[in-house]
């Protein structure tokens, strides 16, 4: 009976052994591009000359470039101004010493304006993923009102401004989508690595996170929406799962 006993458990280590081993590839499988996030910065070099970056990394920064070619591919982006009007911005991969990357660049802009863009990246560990990112600059709150929401990125985080100061939303096709991650990166804290740390959230009934009063600068969050039932093909390969990662890049003017 002792013997029994001793092989049972034996069977139990080795199932649960198993059972780890499998978890830890499928973990390794999916965390390349789960680990990534897509991050646009207006005014990219500070001297007002339309420079837009899209950087496709966890951090915001160029990076190893790996994963960049679908988004070059089938991302689509835009600049918004005040008067509404909506311009389409070509983007390409650019190599630095510091990292690759992903660059447009429009005309001139000043004042309050958004970058909006979008892509389907393709089919990742046999789920197929979306990738979004907004670039929101205003001076104003009437201004960030104005940019806040847009019709063109179907999972966003929504930004408004209360009496107690700033709050998110995210919305998924224009549903607001309940008890969801959100992230936020602090580049004034950096880990020993040297990278931004990371402050988790979880948002509420309505979607929402409430960040609280902030002081005029760029602030940086992102989410993922994921969903396991949706199936179909795509480029003649079968996908199970659906997965939307967005992020919002919001810069608060000094007259904020």
């Amino acid at each position: 009976m002792q013997k029994q006993n001793k092989h049972t458990t034996g069977k139990g280590i080795l199932t649960s052994l198993s059972l780890a081993t499998v978890m830890l590839y499928i973990m390794l499988a999916v965390l390349p591009v789960q680990a990534h996030n897509l991050w646009i910065v207006g005014d990219a070099d500070g001297k007002g000359t339309g420079q837009v970056h899209i950087y496709f990394e966890h951090h915001i920064g160029p990076g190893e470039g790996g994963y960049n070619g679908p988004i070059v591919e089938r991302g689509k982006t835009w600049l918004k101004k005040m008067d509404g009007e909506a311009q389409s911005v070509e983007i390409k991969e650019v190599t630095v010493d510091e990292g690759t990357y992903i660059a447009g660049s429009t005309e001139n802009v000043s004042g309050s304006y958004a970058l909006d863009h979008t892509s389907l990246y393709g089919i990742y560990g046999g789920r197929l993923d979306f990738f979004h990112g907004r670039y929101i600059k205003v001076d104003t709150k009437e201004d960030l009102a104005k940019f806040a929401e847009s019709s063109d990125v179907p999972v966003q985080i929504i930004p408004s401004w209360t009496d107690k100061g700033l709050m998110l939303q995210i919305k998924y096709f224009d549903i607001p989508w309940p008890r969801t991650s959100l992230w936020m990166m602090q580049p004034e804290e950096k880990g020993e690595d040297g990278k931004m740390k990371e402050k988790e959230m979880q948002t509420n009934g309505k979607g929402e996170a409430f960040i609280g009063k902030i002081k005029p600068g760029t602030y940086y969050f992102s989410t993922r929406i994921v969903e396991d039932d949706p199936a179909g093909a795509f480029e003649y390969q079968a996908y199970k799962g659906l997965m939307h990662g967005s992020t919002l890049t919001l810069k608060l003017g000094s007259n904020f």
